[in-house]
């Protein structure tokens, strides 16, 4: 048998192939997991008592969405009620699981990445389950970021650009998208030099300080915001938990932000060969973990 035709090496493609199979079937299982734990929630009351009450056309916001109504402007983007399927029981939670969902993603991205650099210098087939994970996180919040808008709510894919929160998201899911195929060209080989020096700290950098211009609570509660200074809404009960609930957000933001400033740091200084060998490795998968963690907590 010719040197090439060692069994190792006519294996190690199907062993890949098997892998990265293998991840789909449980991104895809993570995901299914998700949606079935959100309608759980959602479940056991799938109208608020206060919908209850209200007209057949108020507590179904579908019925002025058909196809033949009108275009919604936004503010019918922003007072259509969470009271379809998909929704939560508040906008809190459906947030809250959304983040903490996500922060499992990156724990597992973290997770993975590390026993990938725990392996170095062996090149092993584990090195392609990380992206792979990353793809089935922004596959979560490409579904589930925001529940009035396509795919799964009322509102239309171009209607829902009317919303700056809704544009951001989709922002975040176009940046996790990219950093999984950079990771995944990578992990193959295929990646430029330059580009695999640079490419992903530069993407980690512009998410942390994307997300200080991160707009959250969508259009309803930046029209609240509006009048904060006004004497009669700023006694008003709504107004003084959304602040504190915005306080809150922010808090949570800088943390966010401060932990993917030092992933972006961290894989600079290894991809441009500063941290060298194993060091390199690990370094940076601890702060994509700890980012994780974190996010599991997440509180509004």
């Amino acid at each position: 048998m010719e040197p090439n035709g060692r069994p190792d090496n006519l294996l190690r493609p199907l062993l890949v192939e098997g892998v990265i199979l293998i991840t789909r079937i449980v991104r895809i299982l993570l995901v299914t997991l998700a949606f079935t734990a959100a309608h759980a929630l959602s479940g056991q009351s799938a109208l608020p008592a206060s919908a209850a009450s209200m007209p057949p056309m108020a507590a179904t916001p579908m019925a002025d969405m058909q196809p033949n109504s009108a275009t919604p402007t936004v503010e019918q983007i922003a007072t259509t009620p969470d009271t379809g399927p998909a929704s939560p029981v508040s906008g809190i939670a459906w947030s809250e699981f959304n983040h903490r969902g996500a922060g499992w993603f990156l724990f597992l991205w973290g997770l993975t990445a590390l026993l990938a650099g725990l392996q170095w210098p062996r090149r092993t087939w584990i090195r392609f389950v990380p992206p792979v994970v990353l793809l089935g996180l922004a596959e979560f919040l490409f579904l589930r970021n925001d529940p009035k808008a396509w795919p799964i709510g009322p509102i239309g894919f171009w209607t829902s650009f009317q919303d700056p929160a809704v544009v951001q998201h989709r922002v975040f899911v176009v940046l996790i998208v990219l950093i999984a195929f950079i990771e995944l060209l990578r992990a193959a080989d295929r990646l430029p030099p330059f580009l695999q020096k640079f490419a992903l700290p530069a993407l980690a950098v512009f998410g942390g300080i994307y997300l200080f211009f991160h707009k959250h609570g969508g259009l309803q509660t930046q029209q609240m915001m509006q009048h904060q200074s006004d004497q009669a809404m700023a006694s008003n009960p709504a107004m003084t938990n959304m602040l504190s609930s915005m306080r809150r957000v922010k808090h949570e933001h800088l943390w966010i932000s401060i932990c993917g400033f030092g992933f972006a740091i961290t894989r600079l200084l290894a991809d441009t060969g500063v941290l060298k060998g194993r060091l390199g490795a690990i370094l940076w998968p601890i702060f994509a973990m700890a980012l994780g963690l974190y996010l599991t907590g997440y509180t509004e």
